[in-house]
């Protein structure tokens, strides 16, 4: 996996010292984009645990 296209961004973190959610789905977006196909499909199934954790938070996956 290379991080060529990845930007970086300034990232919230909770007080627990977590990643916020939502910064965790806006990076592992650009993760699975990079990723190998097999890399992909663990990188999905974080996303899917993810979204049942966060209710309100959604991603958009696109261009795979």
């Amino acid at each position: 996996m290379t991080f060529d296209s990845l930007c970086f961004q300034a990232l919230c973190w909770t007080a627990d010292g977590e990643l916020d959610p939502d910064d965790k789905l806006v990076l592992l977006n650009s993760l699975i984009r990079q990723a190998t196909p097999s890399e992909q499909i663990e990188l999905i199934q974080v996303v899917e645990q993810l979204a049942l954790l966060q209710p309100e938070a959604t991603l958009q996956v696109s261009n795979l």
